[in-house]
């Protein structure tokens, strides 16, 4: 993938960082996401956008390298009241609530310049086959598709069991979107995780594992949370992105029996929510 970073994108980009970050941070995004190493100095929104624009100069691929400059933000999930330090509060408080809105306009631009972006820091285009087809894909023909989509997965995990891994993490997305959409639940289409997409359908669900008395059902109610926590921890953090170093190349990488583990547990899961999802 060879694309440049558009224009309106760099320029969001410059005015969120500038607002979000120190200098110091600025620079280490830049330093993590392998940008060139010249550091072109100024004002924070400037420094940002000319060493945006050096990366559409210079980078191979400057998509490749925008995705792990988004990470740190994209991801974040703000505020979470159900931490031990936030039971008492009922607001939701101010930064998280600026987070949630410059999380949102990222991804609009994105979304209106053909891009979009996916845990672990990855960039995809028109080009790419998005989420929302593979949504849509599972929408119409529920687990057939998801068998599909997971004999595709295992096509792959000799040569790169991570972006096997990572395809498993894409079809548990799309299969609770499309069990959420059937049931008309609300959720973020932009800014929900895919842990936030489980614990919305397993609430409707009826397995949360808080609400079951019966020992034997909720090990197993937190084993599914298990597989997805799991899943989501593998695509966002052993992805090809991370890998930078030879070293971290090594670190990050699975074997082709743990993406097998992956894309079975998540066959398995995603299969129970669509059989689950055609009951209703």
């Amino acid at each position: 993938m060879d694309e440049k970073i558009p224009s309106p994108v760099i320029g969001v980009i410059g005015e969120i960082f500038s607002d979000n970050y120190t200098h110091a941070d600025i620079d280490r995004l830049f330093a993590y996401a392998d940008a060139p190493e010249e550091n072109p100095g100024g004002n924070k929104v400037q420094k940002t956008v000319d060493w945006l624009r050096l990366i559409n100069k210079q980078s191979p691929s400057p998509i490749k390298v925008l995705g792990p400059l988004l990470e740190d933000i994209l991801e974040n999930p703000g505020w979470d009241p159900s931490s031990g330090a936030n039971w008492m509060r009922v607001e939701v408080p101010e930064w998280s609530v600026i987070l949630k809105q410059r999380q949102e306009r990222i991804r609009k631009i994105l979304s209106r310049c053909g891009l979009s972006y996916s845990d672990g820091g990855h960039i995809g285009t028109a080009s790419a086959t998005p989420t929302a087809s593979l949504d849509e894909l599972v929408s119409q023909r529920g687990l057939s598709a998801v068998e599909v989509e997971m004999k595709r997965a295992l096509k792959q995990v000799e040569d790169d069991p991570n972006a096997a891994a990572q395809y498993a993490g894409n079809v548990l997305e799309a299969t609770f979107k499309a069990y959420l959409n059937k049931k008309t639940i609300a959720y973020n289409e932009n800014g929900d995780t895919l842990n936030d997409l489980w614990r919305i359908t397993r609430d409707d669900l009826g397995i949360n594992p808080k609400d079951l008395e019966a020992k034997d059902l909720k090990k197993i109610a937190s084993g599914l949370g298990s597989i997805v926590d799991g899943t989501m921890y593998l695509r966002n953090k052993r992805s090809g992105a991370h890998g930078r170093t030879e070293a971290e190349h090594m670190a990050a990488a699975i074997r082709p029996r743990h993406a097998r583990l992956v894309i079975h547990s998540a066959h398995t899961l995603a299969a129970y929510v669509l059989e689950c999802s055609e009951s209703v």
